[in-house]
């Protein structure tokens, strides 16, 4: 019998669970934040979100964030079947890399899972973090989205953890891969400003920088760095269609991860104090818009999308405007 609960720190980005989970371990430590800071700039968007290619992946989202590589993080991944066919199951598996301070994070059915939006209704396929058990009441420790849809944690008793894993054949688009982290005590990575201000330049010119990676994977056809804000006008009244709010989510995440970088940048001496605030306007108003869009995806109420693609323009225009002034005031250093 025993217990354990490892350490999570809970990430400004949340809007899509592959990108927290392992957030939530690297940001468990403060060395981590010059790779968190020198990371997490880019956006891209598809064109067209009732597209083939679009349906068959996330709508928007940042671009180039590979976790396999992150020096603070040690990643194992592994194929559902690894599990399934090996004798001691899921629980004692899960069990065990905890004890080794892994977290878990992996595709469940979450009928079978407890504060969920789904549980004990309808068979939907979605991924998890398990951070820790309690063997006195059979019980994990798990992450996600709970059934009010507020990232939050939760507990799963081992039988529903192990309904929810062995049943997900019954499900839809389920991923096969399951992935374990934990923190690398050993990883080294400088705050890196001429890495930061070229990805702000790109950013700002709309790059397809999925070009540099073709080596590996074929570039997208996307819209990226400030070219997301014309294919999400274009694209709104899918978004409405479908009343997916994410891509507005996600604008709003990426204005927040700006700000705070800006602020980091203001407190390693890489930018004057007198930038510390300069984003914070255009996180309220994309936070705003995010609202805004949310009301009129359940009214109709056209007056709403109206101010709404009028207020999209604005925070797209300010922004171009003060990542301007900040990349020509930035320190292009290395801070070791």
């Amino acid at each position: 019998m025993g217990s354990k609960e490892l350490e999570l720190s809970i990430p400004p980005i949340v809007g899509y669970q592959y990108l927290a989970y392992p957030l939530c371990t690297v940001l468990t430590r403060n060395e981590a934040l010059p790779w968190f800071y020198s990371n997490f700039i880019h956006l891209y968007c598809h064109q067209d979100f009732d597209g083939e290619t679009a349906s068959r992946s996330v709508p928007m989202t940042f671009y180039g964030e590979d976790f396999i590589r992150c020096p603070w993080l040690i990643t194992q991944k592994l194929e559902r079947d690894y599990v399934l066919d090996s004798p001691p199951g899921i629980i004692e598996f899960l069990i065990n890399s905890i004890r080794s301070n892994y977290t878990i994070s992996l595709h469940v059915d979450e009928f079978y899972i407890p504060r969920r939006r789904v549980y004990q209704h309808t068979h939907y396929a979605h991924d998890i973090l398990v951070y820790g058990y309690d063997d006195a009441r059979r019980t994990f420790l798990v992450l996600g989205y709970d059934e009010e849809m507020q990232f939050q944690k939760t507990v799963v008793p081992y039988h529903e953890m192990e309904q929810g894993f062995q049943n997900l054949e019954w499900t839809d688009n389920y991923e096969e891969q399951i992935y374990l982290y934990k923190f690398n005590k050993s990883g080294s990575y400088w705050l890196d400003a001429a890495f930061i201000k070229e990805s702000l330049e790109q950013y700002l010119a709309g790059s397809n920088i999925s070009l540099r990676n073709r080596g590996t994977a074929n570039p997208l056809e996307a819209a990226f760095g400030v070219d997301v804000y014309a294919a999400l006008i274009r694209n709104m009244p899918v978004l409405v269609r479908k009343r997916d709010i994410r891509p507005i989510h996600i604008l709003w995440e990426h204005k927040k991860m700006m700000g705070l970088r800006i602020q980091y940048l203001c407190n390693q001496g890489l930018l004057s104090p007198d930038f510390t605030e300069c984003f914070r306007p255009i996180e309220e108003q994309a936070y705003a818009l995010r609202h805004l869009l949310m009301k009129y995806a359940l009214t109709g109420d056209e007056c709403m999308l109206k101010q709404g693609l009028s207020e999209m323009t604005h925070i797209m225009e300010s922004e171009k405007r003060i990542l301007g002034t900040v990349l020509n005031a930035l320190d292009p250093r290395v801070v070791s």
